[in-house]
């Protein structure tokens, strides 16, 4: 249970790391609505894909699963040394 929820903080915590690190456009951060929601018709899709909003929520998503993959080693170690 306890490797569970390290993994499950430590991944938000990549999220809002990555978020912070990524979440920059044109000097400003995108809204995480803007990043995470998923476009409605062609247009927006195009929009989305050529602000680069693809790339941003890419590399989110991925600091998020390093700090998963964190958690996990953590929790992993720390139960083994008891």
């Amino acid at each position: 249970m306890k490797v569970l929820g390290l993994l499950i903080i430590f991944a938000i915590i990549g999220l809002i790391v990555g978020y912070f690190i990524f979440g920059q456009f044109n000097g400003e951060y995108v809204s995480p609505e803007v990043i995470f929601s998923s476009p409605d018709d062609f247009i927006s899709k195009t929009v989305k894909n050529l602000a680069g909003i693809d790339e941003i929520r890419q590399r989110i998503l991925i600091s998020g699963a390093i700090g998963a993959i964190a958690g996990i080693f953590i929790g992993v170690v720390s139960n083994k040394n008891k």
